[in-house]
């Protein structure tokens, strides 16, 4: 931790000055971790060295439970001040982990336009493009004047979060065309802005999912993309930086969905939390009992292989934790392609099946020379090698490409490739090495 001593002790002493000079120097990210490192009763003493307007930029800094202890720490009225220097997207996401009666107490104290402005966000679904639009941007009309447009947007550029692109509405409210900065700056004053708009225009509706809002801003290369209703009605506004906050969610939620987990909810108690977590698991790991039936009936089915030659059931889980391990690989880059957009059974999707089968065959064969030369020396049986470096070169090679088509057929039903592909892809790939391994073996018996 950085040496934040003589803020301590301006804290400890009540030196509203001391503390002031020294606590705005600080980066935001150091003023958080400070914040959380002055003892309660020193946490209390903020509420007086900072207006709330000072202490806004830092809230807006702090993940949730930052902003919950906020909350718990400091006086009602300190709190409701916070949220007028806020972004209405940030005090949505901040109400919604409040108790009802909390926010609404919050509510009650803001001016009655930044009240309706909240309500209206918190209309929408949750992960919809509405619950995190920003209701602050910058319009104009269509016969507005190039200097007209600047004015204005000089003077409201500390009240606005995005003032890189003007938003050209016409009377109906209706967005017709987006000016960006770069435009006003280079174009004469006299310019309308008609003249000069982009009226190619890309959006996303207020019902649409969140994280097609984050795709189509990384798609297109936008720091802000509108967001309209179903009227053409421009209602906000969706920032690159809420875009990085919907992708960190989704990411976190596919891994717990990847790993067959759910998230535990902070609300709950413990006994809560723990059922939870087991009911979720529970089905995916029955499923996978019953799949495991399948590699436990190929075993049983060359018993007479193994009976004869017994050394090769010890290389059965080396196969299988390949096969498994493989396949897991080429499904996380599976998964991937597909939750940033790319079309499945595409030209390029059947470029990447043949990369993956490349990679496998790669992978396989260096992997079963290695093997097949550590059992052939260490074992002295240079056929049962050959059995195992030729299986593991056809087990890797297969398994690459099961682990980057399964998911994609999965998806083609609707479901959730990241839940379901896991458990599958393991299954075959364990019954596709048992069968490649011991169908080789079985034919070389006689060599053994």
């Amino acid at each position: 931790m950085k040496n934040y001593e003589n803020i301590f002790q301006a804290a400890k002493n009540n030196n509203r000055q001391a503390f002031r000079s020294s606590f705005f120097k600080l980066h935001l990210k150091d003023q958080e971790e400070l914040y959380h490192a002055l003892y309660p009763k020193n946490k209390e003493k903020i509420e007086g060295f900072l207006t709330p307007a000072e202490f806004s930029d830092l809230f807006k800094w702090m993940d949730t439970e930052g902003q919950k202890e906020v909350y718990e720490v400091f006086s009602r009225d300190y709190v409701a001040g916070l949220l007028p220097y806020m972004e209405t997207d940030t005090i949505v996401k901040f109400l919604s982990i409040l108790e009802e009666e909390q926010a609404e107490e919050l509510l009650h104290l803001q001016e009655e336009d930044l009240r309706c402005q909240i309500k209206e966000v918190m209309t929408f679904n949750p992960e919809t493009a509405g619950s995190i639009m920003n209701k602050s941007f910058v319009i104009a009309t269509m016969n507005e004047t190039v200097k007209d447009v600047a004015e204005r947007l000089r003077a409201s550029a500390l009240t606005v979060e995005m003032v890189y692109y003007v938003y050209v509405l016409n009377g109906e409210g209706q967005l017709c065309g987006v000016v960006s900065l770069r435009d006003l700056m280079t174009n004469p004053d006299s310019k309308i802005l008609t003249e000069i708009m982009v009226t190619k225009l890309v959006s996303v509706a207020t019902t649409n999912d969140q994280e097609l809002a984050a795709k189509m801003l990384q798609a297109y290369d936008l720091i802000a993309i509108p967001v309209l209703d179903d009227a053409g009605k421009m209602k906000g506004i969706i920032t690159v930086d809420d875009v990085m906050d919907v992708l960190t969610e989704e990411v976190t939620e596919d891994f717990h969905e990847f790993a067959a987990i759910s998230k535990s909810d902070s609300s709950a108690n413990a006994k809560e939390s723990v059922w939870n977590d087991a009911r979720v698991r529970m089905p995916w790991i029955i499923i996978l009992v019953f799949l495991g039936m399948i590699s436990a009936s190929l075993i049983s089915s060359f018993e007479d292989t193994l009976n004869q030659v017994v050394l090769l059931a010890a290389f059965i889980p080396i196969i299988m934790d390949s096969a498994g391990n493989v396949g897991t690989q080429s499904l996380a880059v599976a998964v991937r392609k597909l939750s940033v957009g790319d079309n499945p059974f595409s030209e390029e999707f059947w470029k990447t099946i043949w990369q993956e089968f490349l990679v496998g065959t790669i992978i396989g064969a260096a992997a079963g020379i290695v093997l097949g030369l550590i059992v052939a020396l260490f074992y002295g049986n240079t056929i049962l090698g050959i059995i195992i470096a030729v299986s593991l070169l056809l087990t890797l090679s297969l398994s690459n490409v099961v682990g980057s088509v399964i998911p994609v057929i999965i998806h083609k039903f609707k479901i959730d490739p990241a839940v379901a592909s896991g458990p599958f892809i393991t299954t075959i790939n364990d019954a596709l090495g048992l069968i490649i391994y011991f169908s080789i073996a079985t034919q070389l018996l006689h060599l053994l």
